[in-house]
């Protein structure tokens, strides 16, 4: 009775259909297991294979330290900038990349890429963010590694950024509007595309012209409040929703001990170590703007120390000049990868060769727990001596670098140099600077004991605004 009756259900058509249903159920994922229907785009990257790569374009207003660490980290670079430095070229010597050839302008980029084959992606650097319209016209041919240009468009609205950081509760200075308008106030007119302080300069409060323009500046032009404290930067990761620090530095700006004016920017000291609440700031504003605004790989962000607060001003939306800080430092105070395997990864991409191991090469003694970086502006013009290069090749500890080629004039107010220094403290670094050899070509130009001297104040101001 009882088997027939289950006969009878077997064969019928119901009890098929529910059977069916129950091994699909059975199959199906629990609501809890279910992923979206719609993976967003940071999770589809997560499961997306990075793509590999062996020489790569590298293009910026000066590309010699990020080609360093291009082959270091087993890329073969191809170099488009505008100056052709002679550290540069040599670098790229015996097969290790090619220099491209040297630009005045970056409009003049999609042209002079074209010998270039279309599978070599362009990896950009500093000044690019500002041309977006000159990446958009290279993405159409080859691969673009870096921000997208909706994003560096977004990022070049500094209301749209001081919006966000104010929201979450961060310090950033005023914009001048009609309705803020402070005679007190000093304030700072600065260009929209530009980079390494170029343009900027104070606003005259007893040119009534002037003071008629702070609510309506030019298009190219913002006004913003002058902030007096420390100038500093810190550098970061984007990667799969996660930011990370990699370090913070601080920035020395219109040195004129270094022929720079204004607010050009003349380079870089670190790493240093701020107190907890310091960092915690600076990565609140870094997750901010990373998030707001989907930004992917090594970016940094500029702002002022003033009492302990740090008060934001801009974002790098690239591999910014003070990479070399964090590489060349001690391996405990390492970053590891290097970076630009970490920016690669982080926009999807590997190097094809494993990076060169240098750092077994170098003897302890070689490390330093600080690096100093100092850009020297031509105070006049200035012809490159033959050996001009050689100049410090006796100190592992001093070295030139960016350097033009012999035999050329650099003119008066452009970059000429860097001068880069380490130590394993910042009371040696201010005397390696102070006793810079009286024989070299530089020594009429710039003068050791001074640049000592600004490290030393910098320090000291330094420490002042840590305290709240």
């Amino acid at each position: 009775m009882h088997e027939g009756r289950r006969s009878i259900l077997r064969t019928s058509p119901l009890f098929q259909l529910f059977i069916l249903w129950s091994g699909l159920r059975l199959l199906a994922p629990s609501s809890t297991d279910l992923k979206p229907e719609s993976p967003t785009s940071l999770e589809q990257d997560a499961f997306r294979p990075l793509r590999t790569v062996r020489s790569v374009l590298l293009c910026g207003a000066s590309v010699r330290s990020l080609a360093e660490s291009a082959v270091r980290a087993g890329l073969r670079p191809l170099c488009v900038d505008f100056f052709e430095d002679q550290d540069l070229t040599a670098l790229l010597s015996h097969n290790r990349g090619r220099f491209v050839g040297r630009i005045r302008s970056f409009t003049e980029l999609p042209q002079i890429t074209h010998s270039v084959r279309t599978s070599v992606p362009l990896l950009w650097a500093g000044g690019l963010e500002n041309h977006t319209d000159t990446l958009r016209t290279i993405a159409r041919r080859r691969p673009v590694i870096g921000a997208d240009p909706d994003i560096l468009d977004q990022l070049r609205h500094p209301a749209r950024i001081f919006e966000w950081l104010t929201e979450a509760g961060l310090h950033v200075p005023r914009l001048a509007t009609s309705s803020n308008i402070d005679i007190d106030c000093l304030w700072l007119r600065k260009p929209i595309h530009s980079s390494g302080g170029l343009g900027i300069r104070t606003l005259a409060r007893s040119n009534p012209k002037e003071s008629l323009e702070l609510t309506s500046p030019q298009p190219s032009e913002y006004l913003q409040e002058y902030i007096d404290g420390v100038p500093m930067s810190a550098m970061f990761c984007s990667h799969q929703g996660r930011v990370e620090l990699i370090g913070v530095s601080l920035q020395l700006i219109g040195w004129p001990c270094l022929g720079a004016s204004d607010f050009l920017f003349c380079g870089n000291i670190g790493p240093v170590c701020p107190p907890e609440p310091l960092i915690a700031e600076i990565r609140s504003a870094a997750e901010c703007i990373a998030h707001k605004c989907k930004l992917q790989g090594v970016f940094g962000i500029d702002f002022m120390l003033r009492q302990g607060n740090a008060w934001f001003l801009e974002v790098n939306p690239r591999l910014t000049a003070s990479h070399m800080l964090y590489e060349n430092v001690a391996p405990e105070r390492q970053t590891s990868p290097s970076l630009i395997t970490r920016h690669l990864a982080a926009l999807g991409w590997k190097a094809a060769e494993a990076p060169v191991n240098s750092r077994s090469r170098r003897r302890p003694e070689d490390w330093h727990a600080i690096q100093a970086r100092f850009i020297l502006w031509a105070p006049e013009d200035f012809s490159v001596p033959e050996h001009f290069a050689t100049a410090f090749e006796s100190d592992h500890s001093l070295r030139l670098a960016d350097v033009p080629p012999s035999r050329t004039t650099v003119p008066a107010g452009s970059p000429l140099c860097s001068l880069h220094a380490s130590a394993t403290s910042v009371t040696l670094l201010a005397e390696r600077i102070h006793s810079l050899p009286t024989t070299s070509s530089l020594s009429p130009l710039f003068s050791g004991p001074d640049i000592a001297h600004q490290v030393r104040h910098l320090f000291e101001r330094y420490e002042r605004n840590l305290v709240r």
